[in-house]
Formats: structure tokens, C-alpha cells, sequence
């Protein structure tokens, strides 16, 4: 019931006890049994509406100093919008061309809001770029003549197009934790030791054992992409020039990351997994490559207490040759060497955990070491969005001017953190294969 209705009620009852009261006044008499009777009914339904109305007035101010909720954050009508969404409308608008880009515009200012930041250009929602396929370098200038001719389709065989070859994407397949919609930098408490438990005697003390508590920082970081689209591509309405302007996009900036999470420290870059165990010295060895070593890797996990979630490997191009050509165990003689098996038999497997194989986990990080390998557990590593993917549109540059091209830049922001370093350890000593 509404506070007006309950108040309503009450002012009602109350005239009610005051009628009783001056009918007995004016007799100058006492209530009798049947109105004393039906007072105190009325007092303890009054009682019972001053607690609802306490109530509503309790829900009534909470409600009016809430934080307004912006129209449609998080709702279907704003998933539905997005998934509408179209990049070639987004970069001719932003291109001065004439083409309805009401819904982009509509969905570049939601995100604004959510972010609270300011797109130098127009934001494009993170789902757009959501790669459904993982192909295994970057296409330049995209125009519909010249270098860009095929991708007319004129033929109508859109599905046979040929895409870039890039660093196969892994951190995501492999369990990273992905957090999205961050605002400035972002403090995620870490309980580094817990209080431990003990035995005691009858009626003996425990002694105080407080928890250490540490915290992850993520800060906002930037990867771009450049390129340059023609005046006739921008102006196409086909889905499959969105869908691979999309793809190409997506790609660059998913690689570029993918690559930061695994290694990382570079110039600008957040430092990654291995440049993390380097500076704590938490590397471990593969030089044989022999089984031991590779059981031992997975031992330093299990005795840091840290596997658990999501265990895996990623692994070089390289050292996967290693691997898979390396038997278990040596019997003496090339010809019965691999009757015991191979340290990784499959291509997506070790040692019973999924493997995965990337160039972005690059083979020269030791010397004269050709292969690399991570393994641990991937939930302990995360990837932060700060808000959508900025792109502005540069009709004006000198070079793509004079051709009639447009210059665009895609901005993504976003870090790579690891809750636990003790989660991962790492080899980049791993010998060619012989």
C-alpha cells in the first residue's frame, strides 16, 4: 500500500477514537465497555499502520537519494541496439559522408554515460568486435579498387574471402577472467595469507592470527590500431564488408593484447605473465626438454596451493615441435625411443591439461632457447575494459586525402593483471628440436 493511503487510513481511525472520546466528554462520563472496546481496536490498528507508514517513508527516501539509473543500462533494448550496431555507418558519419547513423550515434552516447568518459570520436560497443572465429598481420589500406578490389563481391562468393593471417587468440580460450565497464584505476582487495587454524587443549586460548590483505591494481592502458578505408567501401551497405571491417578490427587489438598478457613490459604496455615471474624469479626449466621437468612445472603449482580454476598451457609454435618429438622416457635406441609416448602427444594437450599454441608467446625470450611455455591457472589472470572501442575518422590526413581515403584509428582501453603470481610459472629455455 502507498504512504498517501496509508496515511489516509490512519487520519481516518484517529477521527473515529476522537468521535468516541467527545461523545463521552459531552455526557461527562467515562467510555463504556462497548466504545472502550472498539478505542483500543482503533489504537492498535493505528499502531499497526504507524509501522507500515514507517516503512514507506524509509523505502520513499532511500529511493529519492539513489544514483538515477541511466535509461536502459543493462536492459534488453540496449543488448538489442548494439547488436544492430553497424561500423561502416559509424566511420562514414564520422567521415562527414551523408548516411543515417542515428542508432550508432544513440549508442556511442549510452556508453559515454556508462563510462563516463568523453569518445574523441565515436565508440563502438565491445560486442561488435567479438571475434566468432580464430584466424591465424593486419590489412592496410581497404578500398573497393586497387588493393581492395575483391571486396566487392561482385562475384557473390563473400564466403570464400581470404583473411590476414594473425597470432592465434588464446588467453580468453583458456579461461582469462574478463572484467568490463571499469572506471579510473581499479584497487581489487587480495587476501595474500589467511589466519590459520590450530588445535587446543581444553579451555585453551588461540592465539591472534589476522589475515594479510593486498590488493591488485589495474589502470587504464591504451592499444590502437590505423588504417585506411576508401570513400566507396564506407558507403557499402553489405554485411559481409561490415562483418570483416569488424573482424579486421577485432583481430588487430584482440592480438596486440593477447600478446601484452602473456608477455608484456614492453614500451606503454602492462607487464604480462612472464615479465612478472622474471621479476619474481618464478621461471622454471624445460632445458631437456625431459617428462620430469615437465611434471616438476606442474608441481610448483600444486605445492603454492594454486591449482585450482581453470589449469592449461600455452605454449610457442617452437616449442610444441620440441614437445612432440621429445619421448618420455629414453630406451637407448632412436627406433624404440618412442615406444613410452611423447612428452606432448596431441596438439592440445600436456600432460593431461589443455595446450594451446600462439606466436604472440614469442620463441626468443631465451637464448639460445627457440621455444616458451606457460602453465597454470588462467582465471588468475585478468583482462579489464574501461568502456567501448573509440574510433575517429580522419577524412583530412595528407596521403589519404589526396586519394580520396579515410584514415581511421581505433582505440582500445584496457590492462592485464595476475591475481596470484604463485598461479603461474613459466619456461623459456625449451632446445630446439633435434
Amino acid at each position: 500500500m502507498k504512504l498517501p493511503e496509508l496515511l489516509e487510513q490512519r487520519a481516518v481511525k484517529i477521527a473515529e477514537m476522537r468521535s468516541l472520546q467527545t461523545t463521552a466528554d459531552k455526557a461527562s462520563r467515562d467510555l463504556s465497555g462497548e466504545e472502550r472496546t472498539r478505542f483500543d481496536a482503533l489504537e492498535t490498528e493505528v499502531n499497526g499502520l504507524d509501522s507500515q507508514i514507517k516503512r514507506a517513508k524509509t523505502l520513499d527516501n532511500l529511493e529519492r537519494s539513489a544514483e538515477a539509473t541511466p535509461l536502459n543500462v543493462g536492459t534488453r533494448d540496449f543488448q538489442t541496439e548494439a547488436s544492430r550496431y553497424s561500423l561502416t555507418r559509424a566511420l562514414a558519419h564520422a567521415s562527414g559522408l551523408r548516411v543515417d547513423a542515428g542508432r550508432e550515434l544513440e549508442v556511442s552516447q549510452e556508453i559515454e554515460n556508462r563510462s563516463g568518459r568523453k569518445a574523441q570520436g565515436i565508440f563502438a560497443p565491445d560486442s561488435v568486435f567479438r571475434v566468432q572465429r580464430n584466424p591465424n598481420m593486419e590489412q592496410r589500406v581497404v578500398t573497393s579498387a586497387g588493393d581492395g578490389a575483391g571486396l566487392v563481391f561482385e562475384d557473390g562468393r563473400p564466403q570464400d574471402y581470404i583473411d590476414a593471417l594473425r597470432a592465434n587468440l588464446i588467453t580468453a580460450r583458456l579461461g582469462a577472467t574478463t572484467l568490463s565497464g571499469l572506471e579510473g584505476n581499479v584497487g581489487i582487495p587480495k587476501l595474500a595469507s589467511s589466519a590459520g587454524a590450530e588445535w587446543v587443549a581444553e579451555n585453551g586460548a588461540l592465539t591472534s592470527a589476522d589475515g594479510d590483505w593486498d590488493k591488485v591494481t589495474m589502470s587504464p592502458k591504451h592499444v590502437g590500431a590505423l588504417t585506411e578505408f576508401s570513400r566507396n567501401m564506407l558507403l557499402q551497405s553489405s554485411p559481409d564488408i561490415e562483418q570483416l571491417i569488424r573482424r579486421d578490427f577485432a583481430a588487430s587489438l584482440a592480438v596486440a593484447l593477447d600478446a601484452a598478457a602473456l608477455v608484456g613490459g614492453g614500451s606503454n604496455e602492462p607487464d604480462g605473465i612472464i615479465t612478472q615471474l622474471v621479476a619474481g624469479s618464478g621461471l622454471g626449466t624445460l632445458g631437456g626438454p625431459t617428462w620430469s621437468e615437465v611434471l616438476g612445472m606442474i608441481a610448483n603449482i600444486e605445492l603454492a596451493n594454486a591449482a585450482t580454476g581453470r589449469l592449461g598451457w600455452a605454449v610457442n609454435p617452437g616449442a610444441v615441435r620440441t614437445l612432440r618429438s621429445t619421448p618420455k622416457l629414453s630406451f637407448g635406441s632412436p627406433a624404440t625411443d618412442g615406444m613410452g609416448g611423447f612428452i606432448m602427444d596431441g596438439p592440445n594437450e600436456l600432460a593431461g591439461y589443455s595446450a594451446a599454441s600462439t606466436t604472440s608467446l614469442p620463441g626468443s625470450l631465451g637464448s639460445p632457447a627457440v621455444g616458451s611455455a606457460i602453465f597454470g591457472d588462467w582465471s588468475s589472470l585478468l583482462v579489464g575494459y574501461w568502456s567501448g572501442v573509440d574510433l575517429l575518422a580522419n577524412p583530412y590526413a595528407a596521403v589519404p586525402y589526396s586519394k580520396g581515403n579515410t584514415q581511421v584509428r581505433a582505440l582500445l582501453t584496457a590492462d592485464v593483471a595476475v591475481r596470484h603470481t604463485e598461479s603461474f610459472t613459466a619456461a623459456t629455455d625449451i632446445p630446439a628440436a633435434s
